[in-house]
């Protein structure tokens, strides 16, 4: 498809044949491509088409029926690019940043909504140092100073740390010279900047709600130069769902700008790692649909949070009972051990005059033992 006209390119490869794709000089409009089979579109076709082949035109259907299923976004990617079926695959072959899949989303997941300056960096390599650069972009404007990797002396890309071969990197004039490439400048500008991010979501999708399909732009360009009473007539009758929110509708009646008509929006949310995405995780939604949205994640983090909750409480319960059984079956151990006692002292019954109890005499009598003892022997004898 290409890039500026975007028309489709018809290309030839055969496994084994042909080492990379052949042009077949075909080019159609995507809306050139009603069904082939009706009266319409056998008039258009000559009769030397390629598209009179069966196998062609099917590949043809189906590739156009794919291409109107992927974003706007996701078209930008693989415009440019000879693609082959499905689509799909092609997406998952392109090569990702660094630090993003192919959802855009932050590898390692984030709930940051954008990445601070002092981290979005690469680490440097052994052999560079930072160095302060000045940008004076205009006749008579104020240098700015960034800073910038730097090894003998080549600059480094100020988000991957890759050298940089343009012909302005060793003396540059504009912020996007501090960068390898296009990629990476974008990559950075989206990842810390708010405006930067809703400037290139409004280049692919127009400021056109992804829900609701309402255009929010357009209808920003027909209201500013109406008068309040007339801008509320107009969207009452062309946005009823923004209509039927009062403050959302007064708030774009007395301010009619692109901020207060559509959003950016996370598609992944913040809360579930969405943060310090590309474009692939963003979604241009009118200010109801966002509303909307927004409510409905409220109540889920609501729901979730209430769970955390009564799981923590059933956690703290459990340990709660722990404790008091061990504590139980403690307290059950001394007073057994303690009965026992009391029963073994029942048991030694001292008996005066005894030589079991002569050890245990505590009151000095210890010399009578033996000499009872020795009484008793002998009565026993005269007997």
């Amino acid at each position: 498809v290409s890039q500026y006209t975007g028309r489709i390119h018809l290309y030839s490869c055969i496994s084994g044949t042909d080492s990379r794709p052949r042009p077949l000089f075909e080019n159609f409009r995507p809306e050139e491509l009603e069904p082939l089979d009706s009266p319409v579109a056998n008039n258009r076709r000559t009769l030397n088409s390629i598209m009179d082949n069966p196998v062609c035109r099917n590949a043809v259907l189906e590739f156009s029926k794919e291409w109107n299923n992927l974003r706007p976004v996701e078209r930008k990617k693989l415009t440019g690019k000879p693609l082959q079926l499905p689509l799909s695959v092609e997406l998952c072959f392109l090569n990702e940043s660094i630090n993003h899949n192919t959802g855009g989303l932050i590898k390692v997941g984030s709930k940051r909504r954008h990445t601070p300056l002092y981290e979005i960096s690469q680490a440097l390599p052994p052999n560079a140092v930072w160095k302060k650069v000045y940008l004076r972009s205009g006749n008579g404007k104020k240098e700015k100073e960034y800073t910038q990797g730097w090894t003998m002396n080549e600059p480094l890309c100020k988000l991957c740390q890759a050298p940089c071969k343009s012909c302005n990197a060793k003396e540059p004039e504009f912020f996007e010279d501090l960068f390898c490439d296009l990629e990476c400048y974008e990559e950075y500008r989206i990842r810390t900047s708010n405006r930067s991010l809703r400037q290139e979501l409004f280049q692919l999708e127009n400021g056109i709600c992804t829900n609701c399909h309402l255009d929010c732009h357009k209808l920003v360009v027909y209201i500013r130069p109406l008068s309040l009473a007339k801008r509320r007539e107009y969207i009452e009758k062309a946005a009823p769902k923004i209509a039927s929110r009062e403050k959302l509708l007064e708030k774009l009646i007395k301010d009619p700008t692109e901020g207060n008509a559509w959003h950016a929006d996370h598609i992944v949310p913040v809360y579930r790692g969405g943060g310090e995405c590309k474009l692939e995780n963003m979604r241009t939604l009118c200010i109801a649909c966002h509303s909307d949205v927004t409510k409905a994640q409220c109540a889920e983090r609501r729901l979730t949070r209430a769970r955390a909750k009564k799981q923590l409480k059933a956690i703290m319960n459990g340990l709660k009972n722990v404790q008091n059984n061990e504590q139980t079956e403690a307290n059950d151990q001394g007073i057994s051990k303690i009965q026992g006692n009391v029963f073994e002292d029942e048991l030694l019954v001292k008996v005066p005059g005894s030589a079991y109890c002569s050890g245990n005499n505590m009151d000095g009598g210890g010399d009578e033992g033996p000499s009872t003892s020795k009484e008793i022997s002998a009565s026993t004898n005269s007997v």
